[in-house]
């Protein structure tokens, strides 16, 4: 994800590892990090989408788009 936050590309197993990474801040968040487990998972997801598009990989970008709309959160 640092990568892509300083202008590189990201591979698609970086980009799976990242929406990897979003589900585990989820599915470990503890009652008192909900919600910044919640933004974080948001955060990678979004990441992970634009990534996944600006590759071409589709199967990606539908698995991180998927994952948004569990939570509610709109994508592009």
């Amino acid at each position: 994800m640092e990568r892509a936050s300083l202008g590189g590309r990201l591979e698609p197993d970086e980009i799976w590892q990242t929406i990897v990474k979003a589900d585990e801040a989820l599915k470990y968040a503890t009652a008192e990090k909900a919600d910044r487990r919640r933004q974080q998972a948001i955060e990678r997801l979004q990441t992970a989408l634009r990534e996944a598009e600006t590759i071409g990989n589709e199967p990606l970008a539908q698995q991180a788009r998927r994952r948004l709309d569990d939570l509610g959160e709109p994508h592009a």
